[in-house]
């Protein structure tokens, strides 16, 4: 007997194959119309519903909105209407609970939600007045109420209506909660390409408003080249913003007076409007007072030209306007207005923008070219007043009187400038004393009032600089204010400057011009460098003749030091020569009476006396150095080291002293005789024990000047007596070890230092000492 079909296995296949053609439909819909259309299409042919809604929660989450609606009948279900959250009701709890209801009957939403048709805006009804509504033609009877959920995320819900009472199958069931997946799934990837085209398509936007900026200024740049001045940039910069905005106006505005006014505008602007923006706007205009202190661009929105009080502009629908700085500082505006809009697209501010920065740059460039150009101008006038005056004072370097310096002063001042004369004022009780003069005043009354000396407190062109101690410039020389009017009616311009020493303001120069003339920053700058040199020159000129006068007074004590030293060295050999002849005497005819004591004092008389002679004779040599004149040619030392060596090889048979080839120098051949010969002596007499002595000396080419080098192999120096065993009468040893007065090394260093040279050692205790010397070439 066969087997009747099973309706529940044909309704589920039928609803499995329905699936899956939603399933591939809704891969293909890319938005969330596409999307909605299937699944409510789907939903409603698949059960033989009469109706079929989405709703979807606002970003919130506090309302619901409907989205997309699809019915056979003339009116919607109640339940797809769209409303607060917080009201009670079928799409509430399905969203809450997040599971599907399933009403087969309208009885079944009665019994469930009594006052449902309340909640949907009308007044409670008596059951009567229910069971009536529900027999409305097209009203529902059965619903089915799922929520759209991605993942636990609510994002609305779907509702289903019957006409008549339905019987929810397993199959339905199953086949509404996988529709109400897959919608949800296909509405979040609607919803994110749909939010992905919005971000390009406004990136692309922004891409080609960047694009635009970016060929405005790099147009703007071009245009403009090097050029400087302001105006024209401005007007460079409204072209190339009208290039790319035909339906703009602009103009350039700058600060005067406490009023913005117009200085340049494009073609386009009325005649009224230009009128009105060439007189000024008030400072205080809100728009461009906000631009002005925020140095941030003002784009306004809807344009209020009467709270501006530009009242012409009021068929501008939008202005914007953009703050220009320099240095940190908003010194001019450049407005843009447009009557075809009143809201600024972003495309527009950007070209906008781009355009302003381009000209803010180049007035930034322009001030810096200016501001360099002005200290060039200024360095190059302080270069040259130095120079003049360097060149005037060069000659006056041993000049003992300062008003020579104040003359040359006002010699370079006046010739620097225009026709005039120079004066100088120093105070004398109770009148300013004009000390130096340049150039003729112009007018004899005047020479004789500035003669008699004006008087002090009533003379400001003196007592402002003198007082204060700033420049005084007078660009209108205010007359009268010194002088009786009258006589200085040709006086048009003055400078009144101080001059310091040491600190202090000791005088006035003031440089008076015949013509009109605005004292620029380049005039002031040149004066107050005469000035200051001025004061330089006067202290170095005062350090000058102080120094002067002590080298004078070093110079006479010196000479009457070494004229003493020779004279009494002089003087002192004969009584020297008479004690130590009469105690030879004495010993050789009278040694014999005397017992061991008288003659042991007696050969001390002798001893003591030969070495005062050597002593005496040793302090001749060293005044002679500079009381003796002296030749100084080319001489060849090492003809001069050959005598002294064959000289002293007498007393020291057993020493080595030797040379390597020696310069042709400029000297004084019998002074370079006895340097040798002291320091070669020095090397033979401080010998080692037991170790035979060995001097060499050799010599380099140092630039303009031989560096000699006198090296020895004796019991060397200790570093800390290297400078003072050139002191005169200083000795390291006791003359019971090693013989000699303290005075050869410093004949040495005087007779080097006679020749511009200079001399120095180098020692090693236990293993020698080396003496450099400096003599000029012969060449």
């Amino acid at each position: 007997m066969p087997v009747p079909p099973d309706p529940d296995a044909s309704a589920s296949a039928h609803l499995s194959d329905r699936l899956q053609a939603v399933t591939e439909a809704l891969a293909a819909a890319s938005r969330q119309d596409d999307v909605l259309a299937v699944v409510l299409t789907s939903a409603r042919d698949a059960l033989g519903a009469t109706a079929g809604s989405v709703l979807l929660l606002d970003p919130p989450g506090q309302s619901l909105t409907l989205i997309s609606a699809q019915e056979r009948s003339r009116e919607l279900s109640r339940l797809g209407q769209a409303g607060p959250l917080d009201v009670h009701g079928p799409v509430r709890d399905a969203l809450e609970k997040r599971e599907a209801l399933f009403f087969e009957d309208q009885r079944a939403l009665g019994q469930r939600y009594p006052r449902w048709p309340h909640a949907q805006g009308s007044q409670p009804q008596e059951p009567h007045a229910q069971e009536a509504q529900s027999q409305l033609p097209g009203a529902a009877v059965a619903t089915a109420v799922l929520p759209l959920l991605l993942g636990d995320h609510p994002l609305g819900a779907l509702t289903v209506d019957f006409q008549e009472p339905h019987h929810f199958t397993d199959p339905e069931i199953r086949f509404l909660r996988s529709l109400t997946a897959q919608c949800a799934v296909a509405l979040d990837r609607a919803q994110l390409r749909q939010e992905l085209e919005a971000r390009v398509e406004a990136r692309t936007a922004e891409l080609e408003g960047e694009r635009a900026a970016l060929d405005a200024f790099v147009a703007y740049k071009e245009a403009v080249g090097a050029e400087s001045d302001v105006r024209v940039l401005a007007g460079q910069a409204i072209r190339v913003v009208q290039a790319g905005l035909q339906h703009v106006s602009a103009a350039y505005y700058e600060l005067e007076g406490g009023w913005w006014k117009a200085r340049v505008w494009s073609e386009d602007v009325a005649p009224d409007v230009a009128a009105e923006i060439q007189a000024g706007v008030p400072e205080d205009a809100p728009d461009f007072s906000s631009a002005a202190r925020s140095q941030t661009a003002v784009f306004a929105d809807g344009w209020n030209a009467d709270a501006n009080d530009l009242p012409s502009t009021g068929t501008y629908g939008a202005v914007a306007l953009l703050p220009l700085t320099v240095n940190g500082e908003t010194r001019s505006l450049f407005a843009v207005g447009t009557q075809d809009a009143r809201i600024w697209s972003d495309r527009e501010k950007a070209l906008v923008r781009a355009v302003t920065r381009g000209l803010g740059i180049t007035l930034e460039r322009t001030e810096i070219t200016r501001q360099l150009q002005a200290r060039n101008a200024e360095l190059d006038a302080r270069t040259q007043a130095l120079e003049a005056f360097a060149r005037l004072t060069q000659d006056l370097a041993t000049h003992g009187d300062p008003h020579e310096f104040v003359r040359r002063a006002q010699e370079v001042t006046l010739s620097l400038l225009p026709p005039g004369y120079a004066l100088y004022y120093e105070q004398d009780g109770a009148h300013w004393r004009n000390r130096v003069q340049v150039g003729s005043v112009g007018n004899d009354d005047l020479q004789a009032f500035i003669d008699a000396g004006p008087p002090v407190g009533h003379t400001p062109s003196v007592d402002v600089p003198w007082t204060t101690g700033q420049a005084y410039y007078q660009d209108d020389y205010a007359r009268g204010s010194d002088t009786p009017p009258e006589i200085v009616q040709h006086v048009n311009t003055v400078a009144s400057l101080p001059v310091f020493r040491h600190g202090a303001v000791v005088g006035v120069l003031i440089a008076v011009l015949f013509d009109g003339r605005q004292w620029t920053p380049t005039d002031r700058v040149t004066l107050d460098t005469v000035v200051r040199s001025l004061g330089l020159a006067l202290e170095r000129a005062e350090q000058a003749g102080e120094l002067r006068r002590r080298t004078e007074q070093l110079e006479r004590s010196n000479a009457e030091l070494e004229q003493f030293a020779y004279v009494a060295s002089h003087d002192l050999q004969a009584p020297i020569r008479a004690v130590t002849s009469f105690a030879g005497i004495m010993e050789r005819r009278y040694g014999s009476l005397l017992d061991e004591r008288g003659q042991l004092y007696l050969r001390q008389i002798v001893t003591s006396g030969e070495h005062m002679k050597q002593l005496v004779d040793d302090l001749l040599t060293f005044s002679r150095v500079h009381t003796e004149p002296h030749e100084v040619l080319p001489v060849d030392s090492a003809a001069v080291f050959d005598r002294v060596a064959q000289r002293l090889q007498v007393d020291a048979p057993d020493a080595q002293v030797t040379r390597a080839a020696l310069p042709t120098v400029r000297a004084d051949a019998l002074q370079l005789d006895q340097l040798l010969q002291n320091l070669i002596s020095n090397g033979l007499k401080y010998r080692r024990p037991d170790v035979t002595s060995h001097v060499r000396v050799s010599a380099e080419r140092d630039g303009p000047v031989w560096r000699f080098a006198v090296a020895d192999n004796g019991i060397g120096i200790e570093p800390q007596y290297f400078g003072r065993i050139f002191e005169i009468f200083q000795r390291l040893h006791v003359r019971e070890t090693y013989e000699g007065t303290g005075i050869g090394l410093a004949v040495c260093k005087k007779i080097v230092e006679q020749h511009g040279g200079q001399l120095w050692l180098d020692s090693t205790p236990g293993e020698g000492s080396t003496f450099y010397f400096t003599l000029p070439d012969a060449g």
